[in-house]
């Protein structure tokens, strides 16, 4: 039998490294544990998927075909979930119908809104997937107060779920939220919005428009893209008389009178090509182009030689849009070009267009 030192030193490290060699049995033990649920749990989802996509893909052909009993253990339940959100957003129209019809046969509602008030995200989001799939309003007041959830990706969920349901009523909601919660984030909103459409975008956003708080309309101005240039005219049109707002929405209003294409926006558009942003003169740029008109040559050739890059390549690929110029015209403004980054700009401009 091997006795331990006599000095403690020793002794001490002789017990620590006993301990860190335990430690490390355990650890092992663990990890192999670990693995082994972890290959059984994928064993067993495997074999779940393969059981039940069969059915599911049957039932979208034809409503009668057998399925058996629903799944009922928990895990069972948040995999079928998955599946069945994963399948309809694969397929269209009748077929999509008849995965809602098959949702509400087996009776799955009840699992659902009870994955909405549970402590993980992700159940959280999935249930919310399978709402949105089902676009009823019949589940809006259990899926509305969950825009003021405190996880931006709960609280985008439950806008893309209520969008799916009644886009004008989540529009009414959304909008305003947008400008109070910086989280969330602006691509995902741009998308709802576009999915929205604009009859239902626009009301909402002129009333946010009209608030008091710069910031708040600030915020507002990335969305401004999916309303109605139409409707949205008026506000953009004193935006750009009065010029109190920031550039974001200065910007918005260019884009908005640029898509509408109304020639009385035409002195509106070719002043903005004098503001002291070049962020305001790329937009008004490309807001001209869409009704630029043969005059406008004596508007856009000093922006080649502009300080800002992407304002030389608008105003260069404006000059050769205009209607009626001859490749020999363009060949004389290249010559008559002074800077050389705005010769550059016009000959990448002429090579893609149609004057090589």
């Amino acid at each position: 039998m091997v006795s331990l030192p006599d000095d403690p030193v020793l002794r001490l490290a002789v017990y620590a490294a006993m301990a860190l060699g335990g430690l490390t049995l355990v650890v092992m033990l663990q990890v192999l544990v670990l693995s082994e649920l972890a290959a059984r749990r994928e064993r067993h989802r495997e074999a779940f998927v393969a059981r039940w996509r069969p059915r599911l893909v049957g039932w979208t052909l034809a409503e009668e075909a057998p399925l058996g009993e629903p799944p009922r253990r928990g895990r069972d339940v948040l995999w079928f979930l998955l599946l069945w959100a994963r399948l309809h957003r694969q397929l269209r129209g009748v077929a999509r119908e008849r995965l809602n019809t098959l949702f509400f046969s087996l009776d799955m509602t009840g699992a659902v809104l009870a994955m909405l008030d549970s402590r993980r995200v992700h159940r959280r989001l999935v249930a919310l997937a399978c709402l949105g799939h089902l676009a009823s309003d019949r589940f809006w007041s259990d899926v509305a107060p969950l825009l003021e959830a405190r996880n931006p990706l709960v609280a985008l969920a439950a806008a893309q779920a209520l969008v799916a349901m009644d886009a004008r009523r989540a529009m009414a909601r959304l909008v305003p939220l947008v400008a109070r919660r910086r989280d969330l984030a602006m691509p995902r909103l741009q998308a709802l919005c576009r999915q929205a459409g604009p009859d239902a975008v626009t009301p909402p956003l002129l009333e946010g428009l009209a608030a008091p708080d710069p910031a708040h309309r600030e915020r507002l101005a990335a969305l401004l893209g999916s309303a109605d240039p139409a409707r949205m005219a008026a506000w953009a049109r004193r935006c750009l008389d009065e010029h109190h707002e920031g550039e974001s929405l200065l910007c918005a209003a260019l884009a908005c009178l640029g898509t509408l294409g109304d020639p009385r926006d035409h002195a509106r558009l070719s002043k903005a090509l004098h503001g002291d942003s070049p962020r305001i003169r790329f937009a008004a740029l490309k807001a001209l182009r869409r009704q630029a008109r043969p005059a406008d040559e004596a508007l856009l050739i000093p922006h080649l030689e502009d300080r800002d890059w992407w304002v030389r390549q608008a105003a260069a690929d404006s000059l050769v849009g205009l209607p009626g110029i001859t490749r020999e015209r363009l060949g004389t403004l290249l010559e008559a070009c002074d800077d050389r980054y705005g010769r550059d700009a016009l000959r990448r401009a002429m090579a893609e267009g149609e004057f090589p």
